[in-house]
């Protein structure tokens, strides 16, 4: 079971989880309880981080961060002892979770569950720290945004855990944020390969880390509700009945910037360079786009986070010269939206349709990347809330998918 910030944001919700994880303890299960830090903690430490630098270390960023997650332990483990219940707290290192040396976006390389499987066995529910490990040399990392639900589907994956249940905000999985489309429809089930895509384009209510841990591990994920008892989505290998929609959700990302290289050298190794001097600093690129302007030379546009931006920029001055390029633009409040479902495989014209919709909105589309089952565009984030409601209306997300057998 995993709980975020919203559902842990003070003891009072802690007593609600303590009911939640008291009646599935009760009913027979050896339980995992893996947290998040409180509320706006995590804000709060990186607030106070920036008082003191604008670029503070990421080692130190590492070590502050991962105390928010260490108080929720303590107080729900407190809690459950209360309630008479044996309970006891572990931190990610503690946990045994080992991570590779990189830090602010650490991916789990291993997890000795000889720590956790004593407390298991003589009935203890075990709490864990969420959105954190540590590396072979002792150091702290942390896992990157939406840590803590990579923590819990590794920890289920790693003890052959039934199911991993995250609970949240949300009810479940929609077919598009609701905050921002009053449509969204909750989905009753999706499948791994769709949730990954709309993990990976934005969706928030899952992070992507998971998603792959869940598919690799065969593992069923379910996201429900802290708040209300009703049923969650299901996100499983394959959805049990054929679907007749080939779009089944929209993913948006806010915060994106375009960076664009002007004159690079037309070789089979300029964007290769490109990409590896941006990678040793492990900065995420996400849409790419090359055109070969003559023989000589090419251009290379390609999307970035806006908070990484800066450290971007500043990679690709330092090499101007190896690289070769003669000019680098850039291009900020954009954003990245997109359809996503497995039907999009076998039914042409899916893509034609989006951009119908878009230009008949005027939304003008300025990047596009695509696989079998999405379609992402690059436009402007003034036309965030258009087009979502746009697409939404295009390819009917808000009406009951009809099923056969």
């Amino acid at each position: 079971m995993k709980f975020g910030g919203t559902s842990v944001a003070s003891v009072e919700r802690l007593q609600k989880v303590a009911d939640r994880v008291i009646k599935k303890k009760e009913a027979g299960n050896q339980v995992i309880v893996v947290v998040s830090a409180m509320g706006k903690t995590t804000d709060s430490l990186v607030s106070m981080a920036g008082e003191i630098s604008d670029r503070p270390s990421k080692r130190e960023m590492d070590v502050l961060l991962s105390t928010g997650e260490q108080v929720t332990i303590a107080l729900l483990s407190m809690v459950l002892i209360e309630r008479g219940y044996d309970a006891i707290s572990f931190t990610g290192w503690q946990a045994g979770i080992r991570t590779e040396a990189v830090h602010e976006s650490a991916r789990i390389a291993s997890i000795d569950t000889s720590l956790i499987r004593p407390q298991l066995k003589k009935g203890s529910i075990v709490i864990v720290a969420g959105f954190q490990g540590v590396t072979e040399d002792g150091a702290i990392t942390t896992l990157g945004r939406g840590g803590s639900d990579t923590s819990a589907v590794a920890l289920a994956a790693a003890f052959g855990a039934q199911r991993c249940e995250i609970y949240t905000d949300v009810t479940g999985v929609f077919t598009t944020d609701p905050r921002y489309v009053d449509k969204a429809r909750k989905l009753k089930e999706i499948s791994y390969d769709e949730m990954l895509e709309m993990a990976y384009l934005g969706a928030g209510v899952l992070h992507p880390r998971a998603v792959e841990y869940a598919k690799n591990s065969h593992l069923e994920l379910v996201v429900c509700s802290s708040f209300s008892d009703e049923e969650g989505t299901v996100i499983k290998e394959e959805v049990s009945m054929e679907k007749t929609k080939s779009v089944r959700g929209l993913a948006f990302e806010k915060n994106v910037t375009k960076v664009t290289l002007l004159g690079l050298p037309n070789n089979v190794t300029a964007v290769s360079r490109v990409f590896d001097a941006i990678a040793a600093k492990h900065i995420n690129i996400d849409v790419i786009v090359q055109n070969v302007l003559d023989e000589a030379r090419t251009s290379l546009s390609f999307t970035v986070d806006h908070d990484v931006l800066d450290e971007t920029l500043d990679v690709l001055r330092e090499q101007e010269k190896e690289l070769e390029y003669h000019q680098m633009i850039f291009e900020s409040e954009l954003a990245k939206v997109s359809i996503v479902g497995s039907g999009m495989a076998s039914n042409p014209g899916v893509a034609a349709q989006m951009f119908h919709a878009l230009a008949g909105k005027g939304i003008k589309v300025k990047m596009i990347s695509t696989s079998e089952i999405k379609v992402s565009t690059i436009i402007d984030e003034s036309k965030l809330l258009l087009a979502l409601d746009t697409l939404h209306e295009t390819f009917h997300l808000a009406e009951e998918e009809s099923v056969s057998l």
